[in-house]
């Protein structure tokens, strides 16, 4: 049985970090956007390779595990995203992302993006904006010693730029 073609727009509206988006920015997005699919068992990607891609889970289940392998540390689904760090810094995986069901995933690529800033400057900043807000979220929950390595290594950052 052949597979319905996914429909990106939809995929992409389900998105939390997309929640303020007019529909002629999900369109824009959902336009440039890759369609990737993950078989169960597959790593969508590795720990330590090069972090290249926001990536929305439009459908099924990823689980973060860590470098060295053993128990996930946790699970993404349908609304969901990872890597969205890459659009903004260059980087690694620190973890590694497994296919615990059929994953369907629609990417953008920091060369995508770089090339969306030109040609659709708006939304490339409310996307920039949107990643920057989930950012500062994860931060506010992360809890105890991991919140203030986070912190720790965000003022390093800023510190070495100047």
């Amino acid at each position: 049985m052949a597979q319905q073609p996914i429909d990106k727009a939809a995929a992409l509206r389900a998105s939390h970090i997309l929640s303020d988006f007019t529909d002629v920015g999900l369109n824009i997005l959902a336009d440039l956007a890759t369609h990737r699919t993950v078989g169960r068992g597959i790593f969508a990607f590795k720990a330590g390779e090069a972090s290249d891609a926001l990536a929305f889970v439009a459908k099924g289940t990823l689980q973060l595990v860590p470098r060295e392998g053993g128990d996930p540390l946790g699970e993404v689904t349908a609304g969901d995203t990872v890597g969205g760090m890459s659009l903004l810094v260059e980087g690694e995986h620190v973890l590694s992302a497994v296919a615990a069901t059929d994953v369907e995933l629609l990417q953008i690529s920091r060369s995508v993006f770089e090339e969306m800033k030109k040609t659709h400057p708006r939304t490339a900043l409310k996307l920039t904006l949107a990643l920057a807000q989930d950012l500062a979220e994860r931060l506010r929950e992360a809890k105890g010693p991991l919140r203030e390595f986070l912190v720790w290594q965000i003022s390093k950052h800023q510190s070495e730029k100047r």
